[in-house]
Formats: C-alpha cells, structure tokens, sequence
C-alpha cells in the first residue's frame, strides 16, 4: 500500500496542507496555481493531460493543465490528442493499473497529431507518469498524465501521483469544463447534436435532465411516473439522438451544454 511514509523526506502534515487546499480548488486557475505550486515539489512536472470517455471507441473528452504556451485544453482538438491519451491509458492497463513511468521518445508520431502549436511544446516532454481511476469499466476510468522535461523521474514520484491523484481528480470533476478547440468536423458534429436535442419531446428532457447517475426506477419517482414510463422514453431518446447507451446520451449532452 502507498503511503506518505514511502516518499523520500516526506512530511506528513505538508501532504495534508496540500490535500486540503486542493479541495478548495473552485477554476482551472486555481488549479493550475496549485499545480504549480507545492504540488511541484511531491509531482515535478510541466504538463497534466487527463483524458476520460469512451476509450473503446476513442470518442474522449480531455483537459489538459500547463503554463506552457500552446499546451492549454483549447488549443488541443479531440481529434488530435485521443490517440495519445488512448496510449497513456493502454500503458496504464498493461501496468495492472499501477503508476507507470513511460519514455516519450517512442511517441514522436503520437505527438505529432497533436495541434501543430503544441507540437514544439510537446517534443520538448521526455517522460510521463501514468495513473488513472476506474475499475476496468472503458467508459468510466479517468486517466492522468504528468508529463516533464527530466529525462528521469524523481524517487517516489509514482508514489506521490498515486496519492495526489484522488485529490486532482475530486476538483477536475467540480471545476467546470475547459472549452476544447473545435475542428470543422467537430463543429458539424456539435451542430447535427443540437438539432437532435432539439427534437426531444418535452417527457424526454425531462428524462434527460436525470440520466446521469440515476437508474430508471429512481427517474420514475423523481418524476413521479412509472419504470416502464422511463424506459420506452429511453429507447427514443437513444434513438433521436444516434447512440447506443446512457453513457454517450450523457456525453452527447455534456458537449452541447459546454459550448452553449
């Protein structure tokens, strides 16, 4: 087991000063100022890239946190980095789900489909540390990337993501989304799933509105209707909006609303 104890000239009470500020965390920028701040000193790196979705069918949503020029979340598209987030991920599983330290070295043509003004940045990165959250469920884990200049990560840096990361992870998902960089694709894709919305019945927004997170017996009584009620709702909702699940109803939904 992980424990503070196995860093090197670890200090108990600054972890959990550092901890504690990070539940505070209520923007990107706050995050980033706590990145980079006593964070730097435990996890040493100039890039956070967080990648999470539907890693079957590649169809992400990122966020990436650095205070190098070109390497903020809009100046990346889905597009171009979701094959190097499903890397990160693939090395993550292939590790047993531990934190693992990767080479980039190997990786040109992975950071090469990265936005073009990223590119400089990125080939500058010599290694990543690797962890993320889940329990095998594609659509549920969170992956996370620290990625630095030093050709070697510190003693005890794997320890320390793997303790900070639930810390990193609880203030990504409060703050508020990054806006991604929209290609022409996805800007038709974003336009073709506001039309589909916007052809929901007024019971299926309704539905919509508890999807997340929420079985159908439980919509039923929040709405005051019957499991059988919620389901063939359900089955048109995935149908308006072409997909095959909640999951990417929810995703399909969390796009629109991010760039409303």
């Amino acid at each position: 087991m992980s424990t503070v104890s196995n860093l090197p000239d670890a200090d108990p009470v600054q972890f959990l000063r550092i901890a504690a500020q990070g539940t505070a965390l209520a923007s990107h920028a706050d995050l980033w100022r706590w990145l980079q701040g006593d964070v730097q000193e435990w996890l040493a790196h100039e890039v956070l890239l967080v990648g999470w979705g539907d890693f079957r069918t590649g169809d992400l949503e990122f966020d990436v946190v650095s205070s190098m020029p070109g390497m903020r979340t809009h100046d990346f598209t889905r597009a171009g980095i979701a094959p190097l987030i499903g890397y990160f991920r693939d090395c993550w599983v292939t590790a047993r789900r531990w934190p693992c330290h990767l080479e980039l070295n190997g990786c040109s043509q992975l950071l090469g489909q990265c936005a073009s003004n990223a590119r400089g940045a990125l080939a500058r990165m010599q290694t990543a540390l690797v962890h993320g959250l889940g329990d095998g469920n594609c659509s549920g884990e969170r992956v996370y990337a620290a990625l630095s200049a030093q050709p070697v990560a510190a003693p005890g840096a794997r320890t320390a993501l793997k303790l900070l990361l639930p810390f990193v992870d609880t203030a990504l998902r409060r703050i508020p989304p990054a806006p991604v960089r929209q290609s022409r694709c996805d800007r038709s894709q974003l336009a073709a799933n506001v039309m589909r919305l916007a052809d929901l019945s007024e019971r299926e927004r309704e539905i919509m509105t508890w999807v997340a997170g929420t079985t159908n017996p439980e919509i039923g009584c929040i709405l005051r209707i019957s499991e059988f009620t919620v389901k063939n709702p359900m089955k048109s909702i995935f149908a308006k909006l072409d997909v095959s699940n909640r999951a990417q109803a929810v995703a399909t939904l969390t796009r629109v609303d991010a760039h409303a």
